[in-house]
């Protein structure tokens, strides 16, 4: 089951906490990508910042939609690292 949206992700997360963060991303998602191919440091500068215009044409994503990805990334990364063993603070 791939999560709807970011609270939809902390609470497959939470039900199934010995799947992999990543399951419940879709595999063509934004935020599945983000998770293979970004890291917690950029997650986190990219929420501070503008929704990136190149990534919401490229992806067919509105502002608000391009943020949510980013966030549901940056909270699987997160738990995939507390899990490890490297406590990091709160996606929000």
């Amino acid at each position: 089951m791939y999560a709807r949206d970011y609270d939809h992700l902390l609470e497959l997360i939470k039900e199934n906490p010995d799947a992999t963060p990543s399951t419940f991303l879709g595999d063509s998602s934004y935020a599945s990508w983000l998770y293979d191919h970004s890291d917690l440091r950029r997650l986190k500068s990219a929420m501070q910042g503008d929704p990136d215009p190149e990534a919401m044409e490229r992806w067919d994503l509105s502002a608000g939609l391009w943020r949510e990805q980013v966030a549901m990334a940056l909270a699987a990364l997160t738990k995939k690292r507390q899990r490890a063993g490297n406590t990091v603070p709160s996606a929000r």
